[in-house]
């Protein structure tokens, strides 16, 4: 009998010693990151039959969980993908928000003080202080498209070096999450699938949390305990304890710009830029495409419409001293349109393009040349659609009842099929605008000679209306918009796409904050609950302690009465 109550005794004083540690572990854990709070599974022992019935003989302890579910886990990953894009997008857009809207900062000021500068010469065209107002305003101008331009730059840069980041932050995360694949699944195996890893497991499922934070992912859990990782887009990432990695190349065209790029176990690598959906990463190439990118070409295309129209305007009038007028802005470096040969291009040709006289057919697109089959096209990539083109003698022009998008185009000999040039009519403008006209008396502010025919009339200011008359033009985008107007749609647009992409991230924190709380829920350790088990299993230690002094004592009685 003694040695019944001793061994019943003593496999409860093991259980509530493992039930004791583990709370002690949940304890010291409670502020772990992704820890998952854990409880002893104990079963009773087989009990003894005796001609009195079955007695009893104690409990064991078959398991250590952890508290976990599968579709919580999910939701949480997924909810981390949704927050991590729309946020990355948020924070990137109000940047290029204040900027452009901010009255110290953006364009609609300057614009403004200029043409009033303009007005101002056409109402004392002999003064030469006046003149010498409205070169000081179209430096200003010129200055802050650069300053706007500059900061597009800046932002480009940005976005490139949190790409790269975030690329190699998620090929350490595989590569930690392939190497838990590996211990868990020997750990699984050592135990004959009987028991489960769960510290392992927790930090397993806390890098696919961090992982699911940069990038949409899918995870597929496998027979033996390891797990499969694979993006949104289908390309896998973990196989069980093999990696794929990402990574940046610069683009084709544009060395400044990077693609992110995926490189299988195999070392195959391809461009998977337009292929990232959820997570940081996405949300960060997102507000490239969608905002920083438009609003540098068309902050370039009110820059190109209003030099080719003050240009012209200009060159039809005479300064004071008689002189026909000349271009009043230039361009610095580079006056033509940068029009960019692939890296991958065969051939030898060259294209030069140009902007033309006609600033209303400007189009805030990017375009691609190529050659295919003898004939050149334009795409705009925009949207896709295509202009073909003749090639007279190099001179490329479109056909009708097509128009080229407010440039010239030539290519010189030496082109072959497959060949592609990048056009981009608008992207540099801003940053290359400068001004042409330093003296105020070159102003050509007059249209009429005197009657010497040399000098211009001192009082005529026909050329200076008509230049400022140009502030309410409205020949830009499709005859619709004045320069300020134009300027005016790009802050809306990107007011506008801020102002959603502040709604969805207030939308998606809701549903991460729930999904967190569901988490932590289920699976978050409760100081005041494990205090209360801790005396628990203290006080069932306790009592089996007692049982086993108590079986010794009866042993002791036995073995007296023996004697």
């Amino acid at each position: 009998m003694a040695s019944g109550i001793l061994s019943t005794a003593v496999s409860g004083l093991m259980a509530f010693q493992r039930s004791i540690e583990t709370t002690s572990h949940n304890i010291a854990n409670v502020n772990t990151e992704g820890f998952s709070r854990q409880r002893v599974e104990s079963v009773a022992n087989l009990s003894e039959y005796t001609g009195s019935g079955y007695i009893g003989t104690g409990v064991e302890v078959t398991n250590i969980t952890r508290s976990y579910d599968q579709f919580i886990s999910g939701q949480l990953r997924s909810s981390s993908s949704a927050f991590g894009e729309v946020d990355s997008f948020k924070r990137y857009a109000g940047q290029i928000d204040n900027l452009l809207a901010d009255p110290s900062t953006g364009m609609n000021p300057a614009i403004q003080s200029f043409f009033n500068a303009v007005h101002d010469v056409a109402n004392d065209p002999s003064s030469i202080a006046a003149r010498e107002v409205m070169l000081i305003e179209a430096d200003s101008l010129t200055h802050r498209f650069g300053v706007i331009s500059d900061r597009f730059a800046a932002l480009k840069e940005q976005v490139n070096s949190d790409v790269k980041s975030m690329t190699e932050t998620v090929n350490s995360y595989t590569s930690a999450i392939a190497d838990l694949n590996k211990r868990i699944a020997a750990d699984i195996g050592r135990a004959n699938g009987q028991q489960q890893p769960n510290d392992l497991l927790d930090e397993r499922d806390n890098l696919l949390n961090k992982l699911a934070d940069l990038v949409d992912i899918s995870v597929i859990p496998q027979t033996n305990g390891m797990v499969s990782v694979l993006m949104s887009n289908g390309l896998p990432l973990v196989m069980d304890g093999l990696v794929s990695t990402l990574g940046v190349k610069a683009n084709d065209f544009d060395p400044t710009r990077l693609e992110v790029t995926y490189t299988d176990i195999r070392k195959q690598e391809q461009v998977i830029t337009d292929k990232i959906k959820g997570g940081k990463i996405a949300g960060t190439l997102r507000f490239r495409t969608e905002i920083l990118d438009p609003a540098q070409q068309k902050l370039g295309a009110v820059a190109s419409a209003m030099v080719i129209d003050f240009n012209a305007m200009h060159k039809t009038g005479y300064d004071l001293e008689g002189t026909l007028g000349d271009a009043f802005f230039k361009f610095t470096g580079v006056p033509e349109v940068p029009a960019i040969s692939a890296s991958s291009n065969t051939g030898t040709a060259t294209v030069t393009a140009a902007f033309a006289v006609n600033s209303a057919d400007l189009n805030t697109s990017d375009y691609l040349l190529e050659l295919n089959g003898g004939v050149y096209t334009l795409k705009r990539l925009s949207d896709g659609n295509s202009i073909n083109l003749t090639n007279t003698a190099g001179v490329l022009s479109a056909a009708s009842p097509d128009v080229l998008p407010g440039i010239t185009l030539a290519v010189s000999a030496g082109a072959l099929n497959g060949d592609q040039f990048l056009i981009r009519p608008t992207y540099q403008t801003a940053n290359n605008l400068a001004m042409n006209i330093t003296d105020p008396r070159k102003i050509a502010a007059a249209t009429n000679l005197h009657t010497d025919g040399v000098t211009a009339l001192q009082g005529d200011n026909s050329n200076a209306l008509s230049l400022a008359s140009l502030a309410n033009k409205t020949g830009m985008f499709g005859g619709t918009a004045s320069f300020q107007e134009a300027y005016g749609q790009i802050v809306a647009k990107v007011g506008g796409l801020t102002h959603a992409a502040n709604i969805s991230a207030s939308a998606q924190q809701s549903l991460l904050n729930r999904a967190t709380e569901a988490r932590e829920n289920l699976a978050g350790v409760n100081l005041d609950e494990e205090a209360a088990n801790l005396i628990k299993f203290q006080q069932s230690y306790q009592a089996a302690a007692q049982a086993i002094s108590t079986a010794s004592t009866l042993f002791d009685t036995l073995i007296g009465a023996v004697r």
